[in-house]
């Protein structure tokens, strides 16, 4: 039987024994201090364990580490066992938006980027520049600054040569080659379990039509790229396998997609009905409205500018959602999630996750089994804390906060109720 009472003290110490996230893309300049000690030039959303005693901007600092989810954005003057730093802190990105286009051969954006080829399993960077020549294959881009915060990932799409026009008169079945679909000749049809091969491709030319029969899949093992908007009428599935990737713009309100491994699952501007995505290495969601979202062992998840109804992450080490929204948002084994700007009308998270979330809403939050969670200029109305789940607040408000067997940290925040959960 639970008790419940009302408390008037804070809780505020120390937990040495986290490790919370480190998702950067750059390596960061660094100095040394003392006893081979290394305080970073810049900080973003990272953590650097110390030993001594430490100053913030000539305050004393409450903890045995320094973090950007816990400092002010800006230069800071450190003070670590008497030796003075300079530290700059930066834990939002740029507000930009990438806009790509082809010249001569070659991918150009109005920014620089970081170019990933996600067949690679990994975060291994193919250069940094704002363009890329064009080939039969395709890459990732991702917008992040100096320190790590990505702001936008964009599609780099391969050449449109050596395809051969697909006729329409007959359904979409035994795909071999490159193949390219007109507009003109739309609708096409999908009215079976439909195998696009390994290094196969589907090149759907903007404003094709793809009419699908009830339950009839199209499973990816090569490529799927649309070059602009598509439509895919019916019900039917879009199934990523093996090698394969998928880049979709598209208006599919009864379609799925789903995975089985694959290298890319990419929507952008698209309405889709659900994903579920199993082991695939990268998923991107950018601009889209869908009401479920299932993903498993992603190897990086990127969500920006979208809508979802219900969002499950699970054993996913590299989650970033950028200016998004979502209903119901589920966190579970062992994942890492950085939020920038985005809202959440019921938070969980569970298993040992780690989730970060800067200038952003949450209404109710339940962490649990060991997680850590990092909230930053954000708001919270209603948040429980139990199973050894640890809190650290920065300028963050809380209308009520529910501690059972768990601890919470703040600096420069707002509880406005703190109320214990104890059992007997």
């Amino acid at each position: 039987m639970k008790r419940i009472k009302t408390l008037h003290t804070h809780v505020f110490g120390l937990s040495t024994s986290i490790s919370l996230i480190a998702l950067m893309l750059l390596i960061l300049p660094v100095v040394t201090s003392i006893a081979g000690t290394v305080i970073p030039t810049r900080l973003g959303i990272e953590r650097i364990e110390l030993t001594g005693e430490i100053k913030v901007d000539g305050k004393n600092y409450p903890f045995k580490f320094i973090d950007g989810m816990l400092l002010e954005d800006g230069k800071r003057n450190i003070t670590y066992n008497g030796q003075k730093f300079t530290v700059e802190v930066k834990t939002v990105p740029d507000q930009l938006r990438l806009n790509g286009l082809t010249e001569v051969y070659t991918y150009v954006f109005d920014s620089t980027v970081t170019f990933l080829d996600p067949n690679v399993r990994a975060l291994k960077p193919l250069s940094r520049s704002n363009e890329i020549k064009l080939s039969d294959k395709f890459y990732l881009a991702v917008a992040s600054d100096e320190f790590g915060n990505v702001a936008d990932v964009a599609f780099v799409p391969p050449t449109l040569e050596k395809l051969d026009i697909l006729d329409s008169q007959n359904p979409i079945t035994n795909i071999s080659g490159r193949k390219f679909l007109l507009s003109s000749k739309s609708p096409y049809r999908i009215i079976s379990k439909t195998v696009l091969p390994e290094k196969s491709a589907l090149i759907l030319e903007s404003g094709v039509t793809v009419i699908s029969a009830l339950n009839a899949e199209l499973n990816i093992k090569g490529t799927l790229v649309t070059t602009g908007l598509v439509s895919f009428l019916g019900s039917g599935r879009l199934n990523v396998s093996e090698n394969g990737s998928a880049y979709i713009s598209a208006i599919g309100p009864e379609m799925d997609i789903t995975s089985d491994r694959g290298a890319l699952i990419f929507v952008d501007a698209s309405n889709f009905r659900s994903i579920d995505a199993n082991l695939t290495n990268f998923v991107v969601i950018r601009k889209t409205s869908l009401s479920k979202v299932s993903i498993n062992g992603a190897y990086a998840v990127y969500i920006i500018d979208s809508t979802i109804d219900e969002l499950q992450i699970q054993n996913c080490g590299h989650v970033v959602i950028n200016n998004s929204a979502a209903n119901i948002f589920n966190v579970g084994l062992l994942s890492k999630v950085i939020s920038y700007n985005s809202q959440f009308d019921k938070l969980l998270v569970s298993d040992l996750s780690s989730v970060s979330l800067i200038s952003s809403k949450v209404s109710t939050l339940n962490t649990s089994k060991g997680s850590v969670l990092k909230f930053k200029s954000s708001s919270l109305k209603s948040a429980k804390v139990e199973n050894y789940a640890v809190l650290y607040l920065f300028k963050t408000t809380i209308d009520q906060l529910n501690v059972g067997n768990g601890k919470y940290y703040q600096i420069e925040s707002n509880v406005k109720k703190v109320v214990k959960i104890s059992e007997e």
